[in-house]
């Protein structure tokens, strides 16, 4: 039954990670990142690439980008799909052995796994990002903190300060671990238990996160950034306590409120069998805790949505099964198991086989055409555009233009440039703005009001649009004869990685 499971899930990811081929709006800085220090050796610690206000650059994600720079440089689309099933896969594989310390005979049911990862689909599967290493780590951490509990064989404990090291390096996501680990250590102290050994584990992993290129700054860094004011950033608001964002992800929404009618739903069904007091004495308090703290950093961001599903499959997966389990006759269960598998291996056979493996740059997210009228017309200078796409703006444009900012907002800019960025596409004070940091060329997405005011302002002129995105110059720049992009879609998604930015 598990061969069969593992193959169903396998392939499952596979499929899903291949229909979206969108690239992440960030992954043009972390390519930046990882060819500057494998041509230097070094990681600066100012950006080359924008015109604003800027400061010391601390990268919590530098080696991230060393990572997608060698996959993306020697493998190209092919292995950043690929890498992304992998390690997406390996999160669901620990998953699963997290459940077996729960019950080593359990059968493992697709079913349970189909839904949960349906409801966080769109953080998962979305694009290659850092943050793919924050759910893999926590899902080990969780692996490793639990099976130590069971089998009180704390010498495991250490392999998590070594893991730190390379989890504080990869993605600042680390915290999280930090916060596991001290979670057990409470918990195991409410259980009466040793615990001893995770405030140990606890303290030597704080210790190792100073085990990275920047010293203690970065961690400075990390905890200002944890207090950052995040309005105007979608995924770091909450999908419960906004009405923008209220209803637009439904199938998590139904999920997480089924997931905790189901827990609750255990929770009285055993304080039913054992009382109050027995059931309280009897349960793991860890276990609780850490669904407590992954619910209230769920309610908080969509962000962490991954982080609740994760501990929810790890912990509850046996309290669910059996809720649902009607104990049918083993033929019938595997039969069930083995139509799943056949189904999902059809539709990925299918879909792989006319699929190109090609990540794409789509014109209604990156500003394609307004980028080529720039190069062919030769026009220098500073470049204002949205912070999600100033990554790619500067990556295709540099050296000849700089952009004002990009969406590495809380590492690289100071704190309130993003709030007045958001003031300008919404045409508020846009004029002081530009009087105040000298713009040259202005890309503007066409839904935002700030299109609309350029169009009747006297001191710019539009001198492109296309359906997503419009460029604005000067009035002095205006001429009589520009040229324009003719180049297919599909020609400037085979040079989307050439970039002029290079070291040698």
């Amino acid at each position: 039954m598990d061969l069969i499971f593992y193959l169903t899930l396998g392939l499952f990811i596979l499929l899903f990670g291949t229909i979206d081929n969108n690239i992440d709006f960030d992954f043009w800085a972390r390519l930046t990142v990882g060819k500057s220090f494998m041509q230097t050796g070094d990681l600066f610690n100012f950006d080359f690439q924008s015109w604003g206000a800027t400061h010391e650059f601390i990268d919590h994600e530098w080696g991230s980008s060393i990572i997608f720079y060698l996959i993306q440089n020697y493998t190209h689309d092919i292995g950043l799909f690929l890498f992304k099933s992998i390690i997406i896969f390996l999160t669901f594989y620990t998953i699963t052995k997290i459940i077996r310390l729960e019950n080593k005979k359990i059968p493992l049911h697709f079913l349970f796994f189909f839904f949960a990862i349906h409801a966080i689909s769109y953080n998962i599967f979305s694009t290659i990002r850092c943050q793919t290493f924050s759910f893999l780590f926590f899902t080990i951490y969780l692996y490793i903190l639990r099976k130590t509990s069971i089998n009180k064989n704390y010498r495991i404990l250490w392999c998590l300060p070594v893991l730190n090291i390379i989890w504080t390096n990869l993605h600042g996501g680390f915290v999280i671990g930090l916060i596991l680990i001290f979670i057990f250590t409470i918990g195991e102290y409410l259980n009466k238990k040793n615990f001893k050994p995770y405030l140990i584990a606890f303290l030597a992993c704080c210790a190792t996160c100073l085990i990275n290129p920047y010293g203690i700054k970065y961690i400075t860094f990390i905890v200002s950034a944890l207090a950052l004011n995040r309005e105007h950033i979608s995924e770091w608001q909450s999908m419960f306590f906004s009405k923008i964002y209220k209803h637009s992800l439904l199938k998590f929404e139904l999920y997480f409120y089924c997931a905790i009618t189901l827990f609750i739903y255990s929770v009285f069904k055993n304080i039913k069998l054992d009382g109050i007091k027995n059931f309280y004495n009897k349960i793991d308090k860890t276990k609780y805790l850490i669904i407590l703290f992954t619910i209230l950093i769920s309610l908080k961001s969509m962000r962490f949505h991954v982080f609740f599903i994760y501990t929810l499959i790890s912990y509850c997966y046996c309290d669910f099964y059996n809720i649902f389990n009607k104990k049918l006759p083993a033929k019938i269960d595997k039969l069930k198991e083995i139509i799943l598998l056949v189904l999902i291996l059809i539709s990925t056979t299918s879909h792989i086989m006319e699929y190109k493996f090609i990540n794409t740059v789509k014109p209604s997210q990156y500003p394609i055409y307004c980028i080529e009228f720039i190069k062919i017309n030769n026009l220098k200078g500073n470049i204002f555009t949205n912070f999600h796409t100033g990554s790619y703006v500067s990556y295709k444009l540099y050296p000849d233009n700089k952009i004002f900012m990009d969406g590495r907002y809380e590492e690289v800019y100071d704190t309130n440039l993003i709030n007045e960025m958001s003031d300008v596409f919404l045409a508020k004070n846009y004029k002081k703005f530009f009087e105040k940091y000298h713009t040259d060329i202005i890309i503007a997405d066409k839904y935002y009001p700030l299109h609309k005011n350029l169009k009747n302002d006297l001191d710019w002129f539009l001198a492109y649009e296309d359906k997503y995105f419009a460029l604005f110059l000067k009035k002095d720049q205006q001429k009589k004869f520009f040229k324009y992009p003719l180049k297919s879609l599909k020609e400037y998604n085979k040079e989307k990685f050439k970039t002029n930015i290079n070291w040698l």
